[in-house]
């Protein structure tokens, strides 16, 4: 993909954060935009941005964990526009609390976002990707996929953790058949994802005490400068997109002697609270 212009993007999660700064900065460089969510008034803020933008644009309320809405995006989606040229796979949430105590339902729960909706959305788009031979495929992870930076998230370790490695099983599948494949990998982003947060295994009490971060956390960057980052990924047709250069210097080698380097971190990190 050399340009977006006359092109077509599918966003997922493209109603606020990271999705909807990514779907507007395509806009601006040119594609229609479909935008798929769970929340229906922050879809119809974003679908007037883009539409302001110039650009045509559907949008559709669409649970990633279900099969039968994901397969309807797609029926839409090829209904409006055809085959699309690139999917952003974005949706996603955040379980946090003790892995030991964390509840099977919100293990379940983030799963089916965070990884079966990966699965879904290359199920439903990327097929007739393969058959016309060309498109690209954007699939969010963390920062949080590519080394455990916290103890108390490890339903969401786990699955960014997957997101990681589903994308570059995808990219060896697909990068031989035209299909361009990249995984994005934020660190600290403004974006309201604290909002849906889950608490699991801990008393109501002390959830807000369960949330560790180093103290070497970066800045948080803007959606509006993820949404540059990954447009300029995507034409430079790049794999791995990081949004802090100190997490893209810690993934050469933070496994270079990962023995040393947990032992390091778990030393300075605080201990956990009583639970009550």
């Amino acid at each position: 993909m050399e340009t977006f212009e006359g092109k077509v993007a599918v966003v997922t999660g493209g109603a606020s954060g990271i999705g909807r700064g990514i779907a507007l900065e395509l806009a601006r460089r040119g594609s229609s935009i479909v935008l798929a969510d769970l929340h229906e008034q922050r879809l119809a803020e974003v679908e007037a941005e883009v539409a302001g933008l110039g650009r045509d644009v559907l949008t559709m309320r669409c649970d990633v964990a279900s099969d039968a809405e994901v397969d309807a995006l797609r029926d839409a989606v090829l209904d409006r526009f055809g085959v699309p040229d690139l999917l952003v796979n974005n949706a996603g949430i955040a379980v946090i609390g003790p892995p030991e105590r964390v509840a099977m339902e919100d293990w379940e729960h983030i799963l089916q976002v965070n990884v079966l909706g990966l699965v879904r959305g290359v199920r439903a788009f990327v097929p007739a990707m393969l058959e016309r031979g060309s498109g690209h495929v954007v699939n969010t992870a963390s920062v949080a996929g590519t080394w455990s930076y916290t103890w108390d998230a490890a339903p969401y370790v786990t699955s960014k953790f997957a997101a990681f490695g589903f994308s570059e099983a995808l990219a060896r599948r697909l990068e031989p058949h035209g299909i361009g494949v990249s995984v994005l990998c934020p660190g600290l982003v403004s974006t309201n994802l604290g909002e849906t947060v889950r608490h699991s295994g801990v008393p109501e009490a002390q959830a807000g005490q369960w949330f560790y971060f180093p103290e070497d956390m970066q800045e948080a960057v803007s959606p509006e400068q993820v949404g540059v980052m990954v447009a300029d990924a995507v034409l430079a047709h790049r794999f791995v997109i990081f949004t802090h250069e100190a997490d893209a210097d810690r993934f050469t080698w933070w496994h270079q002697d990962l023995d040393a380097n947990l032992a390091e971190v778990i030393a300075a990190t605080p201990p956990p609270p009583v639970l009550g």
